[in-house]
């Protein structure tokens, strides 16, 4: 039994919560009528009704809604509330996986008995206590797996509680449209459409080898989740917390910059080859150093987006290493460290069938030529010594 807890309209709600007076009209979070080259972060609902969305330039919001509040976002605010709510999601269940600041998947099979084995009873809960202390709502989606329920908590939006019944997971689903999976954008939606796939129950129509050819390197998850199929693992913060690393320790303390950059890439190649091997994407890099005086020093960065691809991450890792330079002190350990791990079907981002697909799949035919070979057999030019 998994619930997607999804935070509703969770930056303006935080900002309304602190400020109620901000509810009697459309509001926009991400900058004031004259950050007019800043984006929307968050627009309440009042606001959505008159067209406004997420990432839409501020002066196309301004356009739609020029009577609105526009305010830039509170530094701290939402993180804060992050917490609280998950500090209320762990008075019902240990068994939490947060996905982002404002959604979670709950495992609660096991303390469904202490809400008289009540699904519903216990959703509306979960609801009320947020609701309650915090003055924020969210909406809840159930169901056997996690994208079944991440898709339900997303059709009766704002302060609603969706399930899918259970053991009918693919005729639910089959009705819906196409573009609320997760992972499905305008782009790959204009591209199922070609082939008449509008609804989720439509994905059934063609097997594998077409969605292969024609589509893309999902065609797995695509057609598990028009069967109602999908992971139910819950995995709890100490999961979350997994990273996997390399370093490297030279036979010469060194301060050159073009030896280090390109060190610094073949770590991360080798780190990604792991990652991809285990169908596992990274959120945060961290850069590691130790100087010839044996002090060590680190920096880190999480991004806005999951990867397993070392191009993805090579331009904020070489940022990370130039803030680690120390011009009197030479490095005699070079390493990398990649966090916030995410498996399988969580890892599908918002644009699936981009370019990014295509690196991967470039990237997986490689450490294939590299297995059955040597892993020198093919190099990039930023790891050659020049």
């Amino acid at each position: 039994m998994i619930f997607h807890v999804d935070m509703d309209a969770f930056f303006a709600s935080c900002e309304e919560a602190i400020n109620p007076s901000l509810r009697e009209k459309p509001l926009v979070v991400g900058g004031n009528k004259d950050d007019k080259r800043g984006i929307v972060a968050c627009p309440n609902y009042l606001a959505r009704k008159k067209g406004v969305r997420t990432a839409m330039p501020l002066s196309r919001a301004l356009q739609l809604v020029p009577e609105a509040n526009f305010i830039r976002s509170t530094r701290g605010l939402y993180s804060d509330y992050s917490k609280k709510v998950r500090e209320i999601m762990l008075e019902f269940t240990p068994m939490i996986q947060p996905v982002s600041v404002d959604e979670a998947f709950l495992d609660v099979t096991g303390v469904l008995h202490m809400h008289n084995d009540d699904h519903m009873l216990l959703a509306q809960r979960i609801q009320d206590a947020i609701h309650t202390r915090l003055d924020i709502t969210c909406s809840i989606g159930i169901a056997t797996c996690k994208v079944c329920a991440k898709i339900a908590s997303d059709i009766n939006k704002p302060n609603g509680i969706t399930y899918v019944p259970f053991g009918k997971e693919k005729e639910y689903l089959s009705i819906l449209p196409v573009e609320k999976i997760p992972g499905v954008g305008k782009k790959t939606y204009e591209r199922l459409k070609k082939y008449g796939i509008v609804r989720i129950g439509d994905l059934l129509k063609f097997d594998k080898s077409f969605y292969d050819n024609e589509i893309g390197i999902h065609s797995s998850y695509l057609l598990n989740v028009a069967n109602g199929i999908g992971s139910d693992n819950v995995r709890d913060d100490q999961d979350s917390r997994k990273s996997l690393s390399k370093e490297n320790t030279f036979y010469e303390d060194t301060n050159d910059l073009k030896f280090l950059d390109s060190e610094l890439y073949y770590l991360m190649e080798r780190c990604c080859e792991k990652l991809r091997v285990k169908d596992i994407k990274a959120k945060c890099i961290t850069v590691k150093v130790k100087y010839a005086d044996f002090t060590v020093n680190q920096k880190s960065l999480t991004t806005g987006r999951l990867s397993n691809l070392e191009s993805e991450f090579y331009e904020d890792a070489l940022k990370l290493l130039r803030k680690l330079i120390n011009n009197r002190k030479k490095i005699r350990l070079l390493g990398v460290k990649f966090s916030e791990l995410v498996e399988g079907d969580d890892s599908v981002q918002e644009n699936m069938f981009t370019d990014i697909d295509k690196s991967e799949s470039l990237m997986k035919k490689i450490d294939k030529i590299r297995k059955k070979y040597d892993y020198g057999i093919v190099k990039f030019g930023r790891t050659f010594d020049l």
